[in-house]
């Protein structure tokens, strides 16, 4: 696949469904190559939205993404999507093997090439000794390693997570959370990382990206937290830029509350 890109560039992006219901509204965001991009935002305010378009899912009502000059004009394999519903991502009749090689099928003809792609990618995410086993002999954090070899495989521009982790415990969450911060960092593959939980981004991202409360969602703050490799939520820098996002969504959740109550 072509490694010349730089950048991934949305630029205007706009989303309106039926009847008139404004989604996204001018959104400009550059999500640099090699990036942790973490997108943060209250319910309704447009994530998966966003991330949907940026995977060529949706075609934007306006605006533009590209690689580059290079535009997106729907899905492709230089996008991989990681999806929250670990129940119903995976293939239940195949193999864990098998379900990470299923991507290459229409990419790749050669057979054993598919399986060696394929074995790298689960012994990255610690599967190796997993992979003759079914979906319904692993655990949730397994069935997310899985979803993820299956995108590594496909080696592509930018690995989509939208909200990943949030059907797992807490303490499984957690240790996911680092296992892919290790592999990002093996890897050097750019992430976007759709999440409503603030320390989660602030774990894992270079970058942060805040919307604002739908409709018609805009983006409230672009910033990187300057947080060092090894973070601790109760660092001072940490809880520091845990204030910062916490009292950017409050302020425009506090702001519609108002709107609406004079409305009525």
């Amino acid at each position: 696949m072509d490694d010349d890109w730089k950048r991934l560039r949305v630029s205007g992006l706009c989303k309106q469904f039926a009847r008139g219901s404004v989604i996204l509204s001018n959104i400009d965001l550059t999500v640099d190559r090699g990036a942790f991009m973490c997108i943060l935002g209250p319910s309704g305010s447009g994530k998966s939205t966003l991330v949907d378009l940026i995977a060529g899912f949706e075609q934007p009502t306006g605006g533009t993404i590209a690689f580059d000059d290079s535009p997106v004009r729907g899905p492709g394999p230089d996008r991989v999507v990681i999806f929250q519903d670990i129940g119903n991502a995976l293939f239940p009749w195949l193999t864990v093997q098998e379900n990470a090689e299923f991507g290459l099928r229409n990419f790749v003809r050669n057979r054993r090439e598919r399986r060696t792609r394929a074995l790298e990618a689960l012994e990255l995410v610690g599967l190796d000794k997993d992979t003759h086993k079914f979906p319904s002999e692993l655990s949730g954090g397994m069935k997310q390693r899985v979803q993820i070899a299956r995108g590594l495989v496909m080696d592509p521009h930018v690995l989509i997570m939208d909200e990943p982790f949030a059907a797992l415990d807490a303490i499984t969450r957690r240790r996911m959370q680092y296992e892919l911060k290790d592999l990002w960092q093996r890897t050097h593959k750019t992430v976007i990382f759709v999440t409503h939980d603030i320390s989660e981004a602030l774990i894992l991202a270079t970058d942060v990206t805040v919307l604002s409360s739908g409709p018609g969602a805009r983006i409230l703050d672009t910033f990187r937290p300057g947080l060092p490799d090894e973070r601790d939520p109760a660092d001072p820098a940490f809880i520091a830029a845990y204030r910062r996002v916490e009292a950017l969504i409050g302020h425009v959740q506090d702001a519609g509350d108002a709107g609406r109550g004079e409305a009525r």
